[in-house]
């Protein structure tokens, strides 16, 4: 290869950068290649570029096989995020040098997620554990659990120790039974309350990396635990199946194999290059056994970066902690038996993404807080935030809109944005965010919001509210299917859950309403109940429920909306998918079924099985009635561009927008589930580093980072969403900040 020093590389990618990179934080942290690197980079400070130069830098300079890199990322469209640009810096350097081209092979790094690089690796080295094995999604492991968890399938009182030491799991509202609560102590709750605490619980022993010995040892209900989980994790294995927790398990185990020895060291082949670099993004969304399998897979060379922002930390609910990137110093020098001193620190600290204001604003946020304060609650000897004055202008970059109620608030939102609009001060609705913590359109959350915005002209673009079994045609083609399935509805009657019989009787109701103006459709449910209505005891139809949903869908008003309207060939794409996942859950004890065929009952002639239907109302309805569906999103499309974006503050990470706006400030902290059984489970950890926190510590760190990374989305102007009585309120935005309600609005002016 051509010799080129990281000065002609930076010089060559210059013209399509568009800028110059900071030398005194970002050249450092390209540069610094070897040895374990730990990157504190705050919101707006170009983290992602400097991944993909170092990248760049490793290929080019230092002569690494692009194969022996390893770079994850929280998601997959972040992943083509990086290796596009990778790819697209890297075409400019072929440029210069076209036989280059022939001699990397770009296409052999190793990015994506976490999950897909195991996935990929496992099945690249032909894994024994893991070939043939079929990954559950998320809906797929609830339906796994349902079916085939013995913690899961028994309603009597053998494991009631066990929901005792959980009842906090089992609590709460139950849209299924329409009910509050557990109330019949005596026996075990219901089978559906008892699934999601399941998945909770048996994610968290995975990712924790709890020691299952110790578990048992401890007797009673924890001893009941480990061999419940034991049981879920041996109906995975003879079903041929892995959540996505257990594949990390499973990687973990493979590095430790031959195979893996192979994968990480190589041979000195063209085939096994062996491994000589790891790079992490957002790294302090990592869980311990991330962690573990990170520091592994560098356990040789110790050439792990890791980059991320503590304060910027969202995933506890599912399972990450922030105590990863907190203690990284700590975990290399306990893995790998070297001084913390060895690892290099390095901070991006220098905001290119918002007004100086903003970026004043949200450093003084988060360094305010007594419980950001605490020792070990965040990176020792963590820099302030810096502007890098990309955006500039004196004007009022932060503010906030009231109202009387949350209604007359949403009002004056959606005014303000026409406003903005009318002045061409933004071009675009897509230009604005609103951020809260459920996007749900109920009365409370972002219902107001999004009835203001359609008053005002103005479209919200909502995927997230969970209203995608509300939608016309999902109803229609769900209650189609009923029909035909089940058309006088006498195996839902004896489903005892009003939840979900109030739910399917609406999907029959919007069906009938639509086939009473499309008799082709009609036609053909009513033909497909008469084909049935004829079959003899026990015998299989020879169709699947796929195809009858697929049946369906070929026929008007189905087939114009798939045609004509994206969205809606959206949605029908992902009840197709959602058919599929039920359809691959094989029976309890019979491995290699499928529950998707068919098959006509065994008393009564001209029905389907009767125990079918009911599974499909208790298991797969109860899932989408339970966990509610969000519509489905285009990866490529953050938000179409003349439509303005309800979003989580979870959905907004990664993204920037010229106005963000921010409701939700009355809320207080108060620790939730996954804090509550993250400490329960504590004290089995394999591994215990780093400071331990309250309860309610945790909680209120939790709190102050969400909305850090809300106030961090903003460009050129922040502005809060607060009803009257929010003023009041003793909230994470006001009383938890040291700032009396007065100060704040001098502070922050109405507007």
């Amino acid at each position: 290869m051509t010799a080129m020093n990281l000065q002609n590389l930076l010089t060559i990618i210059q013209p399509v950068l568009g800028y110059l990179l900071d030398p005194v934080e970002q050249v450092p942290v390209i540069n610094q290649t070897t040895g374990p690197v730990w990157v504190i980079a705050g919101p707006g400070s170009g983290k992602t570029e400097v991944l993909v130069v170092r990248t760049l830098k490793l290929i080019f300079v230092d002569n690494i096989n692009p194969k022996s890199i390893i770079l994850t990322t929280f998601t997959e469209k972040a992943a083509k995020n990086l290796f596009d640009r990778i790819i697209n810096y890297a075409n400019e350097v072929f440029k210069q040098d076209p036989t280059l081209q022939t001699q990397i092979d770009l296409h052999s790094l190793r990015i994506g997620t976490l999950h897909s690089l195991c996935t990929d690796i496992m099945l690249e080295y032909k894994y024994p554990d893991y070939e043939n094995f079929r990954l559950l999604d998320d809906i797929e492991q609830y339906l796994f659990i349902y079916e085939h968890s013995d913690l899961v399938r028994d309603n009597g009182t053998t494991y009631l120790n066990i929901w005792n030491n959980f009842d906090y799991l089992v609590e709460g509202w139950d849209s299924i039974t329409e009910s509050v609560g557990w109330n019949n102590r005596t026996r075990a709750p219901n089978r559906w309350r008892r699934e999601r605490a399941a998945v909770s619980v048996f994610n968290r022993i995975v990712e924790d990396m709890i020691d299952l010995t110790l578990l048992r040892s401890q007797g009673g209900a924890w001893s009941s635990l480990a061999d419940c989980y034991d049981n879920y994790v041996q109906s995975l294995e003879v079903h041929k199946r892995c959540d996505f927790a257990h594949l990390q398990k499973k990687f973990l185990g493979f590095l430790d194999t031959q195979l893996g020895n192979l994968f990480v060291n190589g041979d000195n082949s063209a085939v096994h290059s062996g491994l000589t670099h790891i790079m992490v993004d957002e790294y302090q969304d990592t869980n311990p056994i991330q962690e573990a399998i990170y520091l592994k897979l560098s356990e040789n060379h110790h050439n792990l970066c890791v980059v991320g922002d503590d304060d910027q930390a969202l995933y506890r609910f599912r399972g990450g902690t922030v105590d990863c990137m907190v203690n990284f110093d700590m975990a290399c020098a306990q893995s790998w038996s070297i001084p913390t001193s060895q690892v290099a620190k390095m901070f991006l600290s220098v905001n290119y993404r918002s007004h100086p204001d903003i970026v004043s604003y949200y450093d003084f946020y988060i360094n305010s807080f007594p419980a950001m304060n605490l020792n070990g609650a965040r990176v020792a000897n963590k820099l302030n935030l810096n502007s890098g004055g990309r955006i500039t202008g004196n004007y009022p970059a932060f503010g906030y809109i009231t109202g009387r109620t949350i209604s007359l608030t949403a009002i004056n939102f959606a005014s303000f944005v026409t406003d903005l609009l009318a002045n061409n001060i933004i071009q675009l609705p897509s230009q604005c965010v609103l951020l809260m913590r459920s996007v749900r359109e109920s009365a409370y959350n972002a219902g107001p919001f999004a009835a203001a915005l359609r008053d005002a002209g103005i479209q919200p673009y909502n995927p997230r509210s969970r209203t995608f079994l509300q939608q016309e045609e999902v109803m229609a083609a769900l209650g189609a299917f009923i029909s035909v399935v089940d058309p006088g509805l006498t195996a839902l009657s004896s489903v005892g859950a009003p939840g979900i019989r109030h739910m399917v009787n609406n999907w029959v109701v919007e069906y009938q309403r639509l086939a009473s103006s499309h008799p082709d459709l009609a036609d053909y449910i009513n033909q497909s109940q008469m084909f049935i209505a004829q079959q003899i005891l026990v015998s299989f139809l020879g169709v699947n429920i796929q195809e009858i949903l697929y049946r369906i869908l070929a026929h008007d008003p189905f087939k114009s909306w798939e045609e004509n309207d994206p969205e809606r060939s959206y949605r029908f794409g992902k009840l197709t998918n959602i058919f599929e996942a039920y359809s691959s859950i094989p029976f309890p004890n019979v491995p290699g079924s499928n529950r998707g065929d068919l098959i006509i009952s065994s008393t009564t002639p001209g029905e389907i099985s009767f125990r079918w239907r009911q599974n499909f109302y208790r298991s797969l309805v109860g899932l989408l009635v339970s966990q509610g569906m969000s519509d489905p999103e285009d990866e490529e499309i953050i938000c179409p561009v003349d439509r303005l974006p309800i979003m989580t503050v979870h959905q907004a990470k990664g993204l920037e927008f010229p106005f963000v706006f921010v409701y939700g400030l009355n809320r207080s902290a108060s620790p939730d589930n996954s804090i509550v059984l993250e400490e329960q489970l504590s004290i089995f950890k394999q591994n215990q580093l780093g400071q331990t926190f309250t309860q309610l510590q945790i909680a209120e760190q939790d709190l102050i980072r969400f909305f850090y990374v809300a106030y961090s989305r903003t460009q050129y102007a922040l502005i809060h969403l607060t009803p009257r009585a929010h003023l009041a309120s003793n909230s994470t935005g006001y009383g938890y900040m040291g700032q009396d309600v007065r100060v704040f609005q001098q502070f922050i002016p109405n507007i």
